[in-house]
């Protein structure tokens, strides 16, 4: 058996994880009392353990298990194949353990979760079982664990793909991939094997995971010490650390402002990598106060938050005074949070924002957030959306045009990381804009030929393809219900959130190089 593993492929591991996570689920609910939706987790549970299990055996060594492992190895069918079939598979207990629920629905629900997304179609999540919440938020916890490590490696395996400006393109030949010692060209090839494509998979999760279960086991017990129960903040600290906002039910509980200074801190964590062990030197290359990510991300909250709270400020009368004074300082720390919440992707909300909302009126809030969404996280983090790298990048070579237009024989200096973010990571930037707009105005046309109306669609398109869920219940005039689509408008949703996920840019280097072998 260890013999087995060691040869194994990196998907029939990952379907034996899914498995064994479900086990978690199973014996929290027979420790609660929910015998029922424990033995649905506990016999799923079993059945893809052995799933797992026959793949691996169906690609032990020998010669059709070595063409079999071929084709697991190719980085394109591995990530689609994970994004693909494990909501399929974690959506096999919420059927058995939810009467009524549908697979479509089920299916829906896990793939927002695991794409970190945190859409749910769970319209009243209190009569829903603590045992589904937990399966919910353990799922997008895996999906952050999924991106950390496997897409992470797999992207920085692809030198001249953009997937980061911060890193120039290397010559094909002369990028080494993680952990393995020796050159690879670009893009990455299926015929590396398991060592070209296992080896730095399980490199970068030995090194991420750890550091990614401990800071969620130690946000977990703060909250906990703060005065949150132990279920709520299991949920608060994995829904912050993978960004899914996954939450059982509406409020942050009795921590308060304490806990969500906490959290706020922690959502910083997604505006960049460099907080992860396994980083490259040259991201760490610059101190934290001249991280272009952790910079960029500062200014748009902070703006974010007083263009939310300004119209509150200026209604107030004497808003240097007493209780005027006070309700000022509780809503512009509403917008904060919040504003931080949705920049990285994350979607969970201050107890402080129904004033902010109350005195910003229906539509600028909505806007405001939106344009977070879209903006997005840290490149390689569990955010999704633009990435701010992406967009830092795009603002420099726009400045640098302006420049030209006034001194059109002027020469950009500022060293050669800022030449070389002017040059083909802004380049690569603006592609992956385009490639970003692309999907969501084919989702926005998909949505509305389904007969969903222009501005639900907008907001619907734009939460899958940021992988931000709570946005539809914020961004609107109406809270707006995923429950309430159409199969096939849920389909266009899921298949939007599974590319948001991938990053279109990391598929069309992908598609490409199996194209030029």
């Amino acid at each position: 058996m260890p013999g087995l593993l060691r040869q194994t492929p990196v998907l029939p591991l990952l379907i034996g994880t899914l498995g064994l996570a479900m086990l978690l689920p199973a014996g929290f609910g027979f420790a609660t009392g929910d015998s029922p939706s424990g033995r649905a987790f506990l016999y799923s549970g079993v059945l893809v353990c052995v799933l797992g299990l026959f793949m691996a055996l169906a690609t032990a060594p020998g010669r059709r298990g070595a063409m079999a492992r071929g084709r697991m190895d190719d980085p394109l069918f591995l990530l689609v194949a994970v994004l693909v079939l494990a909501p399929l598979l974690m959506a096999v207990p919420l059927v058995e353990a939810v009467a009524g629920l549908r697979f479509a629905l089920a299916w829906f629900e896990m793939v927002s979760s695991f794409t970190t997304t945190g859409a749910t179609i769970f319209d009243a999540p209190r009569a829903v079982p603590d045992t589904v919440h937990l399966w919910r938020g353990l799922a997008g916890w895996l999906g952050g664990a999924f991106v950390l490590s496997v897409v992470a490696a797999v992207s920085s395996r692809l030198s001249g793909a953009g997937l980061d400006p911060r890193r120039p393109a290397d010559p094909p030949g002369l990028r080494a991939g993680p952990g393995s010692g020796t050159p690879t060209g670009s893009p990455l090839r299926a015929s590396e094997g398991a060592g070209g494509l296992r080896a730095p998979i399980l490199h970068e999760a030995g090194l991420v995971l750890p550091a990614y279960a401990l800071f969620t086991a130690v946000l977990w017990i703060a909250l906990v010490a703060f005065g949150n129960p132990a279920f709520l903040a299991l949920m608060q600290a994995m829904a912050a650390m993978s960004t899914s906002g996954i939450l059982p039910g509406p409020g942050m509980g009795p921590a308060g402002f304490r806990g969500e200074v906490l959290l706020f801190l922690v959502l910083a964590l997604a505006l960049t990598r460099r907080s992860l062990p396994g980083v490259p030197a040259d991201a760490r290359a610059t101190s934290p106060l001249r991280d272009p990510e952790l910079r960029l991300g500062a200014v748009l909250i902070g703006l974010a938050a007083l263009l939310l709270v300004l119209p509150l400020w200026l209604a107030l009368p004497g808003a240097a005074e007493g209780q005027a004074l006070f309700a000022a300082l509780r809503a512009f720390w509403g917008a904060l949070f919040t504003a931080a919440s949705f920049l990285t992707t994350t979607g969970l909300v201050s107890n402080d924002w129904f004033m902010v909302r109350a005195w910003s009126g229906p539509s600028a809030p909505g806007l405001i957030l939106l344009g977070l969404a879209m903006a997005g996280g840290g490149v390689a983090t569990t955010a999704g959306g633009m990435k701010l790298m992406r967009v830092h990048a795009l603002i420099l070579q726009g400045r640098r045009e302006m420049e030209r237009m006034v001194f059109p024989s002027s020469v950009g200096g500022e060293g050669v990381r800022r030449r070389a973010l002017r040059g083909q990571a802004a380049v690569a930037s603006w592609l992956f804009l385009m490639l970003f707009l692309l999907g969501m105005i084919m989702a926005l046309a998909a949505l509305t030929a389904l007969g969903v109306p222009f501005e639900r669609a907008l907001v619907f398109a734009t939460a899958a393809i940021s992988t931000t869920g709570p946005l539809a219940q914020v961004a609107a005039d109406v809270p707006l219900s995923w429950a309430a689509l159409s199969d096939p408008a849920r389909a266009v949703l899921g298949a939007t959130m599974i590319l948001g996920r991938l990053e279109l840019l990391l598929v069309l280097a992908l598609v490409l190089g199996r194209g030029g072998r």
